[in-house]
């Protein structure tokens, strides 16, 4: 039986996913690693294939025509076998023995969700920066999220702490959208509300490499696929009715990702300091007004993305400053 399946999403990795793949191997037969080279035009295909080869029943290298990042966990979720199911970029790894306390919860626990903590790893010589969760779950216990804690303003769920159940992934038809960046929003915010049950192990997981000049949280990058990150924004928060959530808890985690996502759309946007990016910010807000009138009242003017949506030269001023403020306080980028 595999009881995680490790979903490793390459374009043009050469340079770094053996470093990714080789930390995964630790979990040898109770795992299958799935490497999705992603139409790549350098060595990453061959590597993958070396990498099956010597590992049958492991390793399983998957070509397609090039996606982006969401088409390569599509076709992970379509070829994975394993009771849980979790995403690690390839310039990214997992600490092994972390993975090994993971292994021998996993065979014990049937939670639909699992959390654990990630680390910034900085390519600049910068301490390490962990995020953890204890003070929202209470550590190796199964619970409900009417038994979470209240989050920090530095603690968000994100790809790098959650591993689904892949059956739950299943009944939520995650189906993410192709050459969009971002689209990891989706991954998390899309099965929570067929998510009963969560489990904390409190290990630091997985390793969250900052420092390619390529990467999307640069800041560059952060104007350049602005667009990107509205279009995940109105996806999600269109997506649900949340006073149709029963659960009081989670419908608050679930309006505060939503507000989360609206300021980070908003603030992406004004990073531009133009007149597109104002436009395109406020065209955000008429879209949730329209998809979500519940939504739309209930954090248009009560949330942090009220913050940093104030019109004119001062509302930029504080979308860019905020931004700022929060690079100080975490560090991601």
């Amino acid at each position: 039986m595999k009881y995680i399946s490790f979903v490793v999403p390459c374009y043009n990795s050469e340079d770094y996913m053996k470093k990714c793949i080789d930390s995964l191997l630790v979990g040898g037969n109770d795992v299958e690693i799935l490497i999705i080279d992603d139409g790549s035009i350098d060595n990453t295909g061959k590597i993958a294939d070396s990498y099956e080869k010597k590992y049958p029943g492991i390793v399983r290298a998957i070509h397609q025509k090039n996606g982006g990042h969401g088409a390569g966990i599509n076709t992970g979720l379509k070829y994975a076998k394993g009771k849980y199911f979790k995403v690690v970029d390839s310039d990214d790894w997992v600490d092994r023995r972390a993975l090994k306390k993971a292994l021998k919860l996993v065979k014990k626990i049937d939670s639909d969700l699992i959390v654990m903590n990630y680390v910034y790893t900085y390519a600049d010589g910068r301490d390490d920066h962990a995020i953890s969760f204890g003070n929202v779950f209470k550590a190796d216990k199964e619970i409900t999220w009417n038994d979470t804690g209240r989050f920090k303003i530095t603690q968000y769920l994100s790809l790098h702490s959650l591993m689904y159940k892949k059956s739950v992934l299943d009944e939520a038809r995650v189906k993410l959208p192709k050459h969009v960046f971002y689209e990891d929003n989706l991954f998390i915010y899309l099965p929570m509300p067929y998510t009963k049950t969560i489990y904390y192990l409190d290990v630091d997981f997985y390793r969250y490499f900052i420092g390619r000049a390529d990467q999307s949280v640069q800041i560059d990058q952060l104007i350049n696929k602005s667009s990107h990150q509205v279009l995940v924004s109105k996806e999600v928060c269109n997506k649900y009715d949340l006073s149709e959530i029963k659960d009081k808890k989670l419908r608050k985690i679930m309006q505060r990702e939503c507000a989360f996502l609206m300021a980070i759309g908003v603030v992406f946007s004004r990073l531009s300091n133009s007149d597109e990016g104002e436009e395109q910010y406020k065209e955000l807000w008429r879209s949730v007004k329209e998809g979500n009138p519940k939504l739309y009242r209930r954090i248009r003017y009560n949330s942090m993305a009220t913050f940093v949506s104030f019109p004119g030269m001062i509302g930029r001023f504080f979308a860019c400053s905020g931004y700022k403020f929060a690079y100080r306080l975490v560090n991601f980028n």
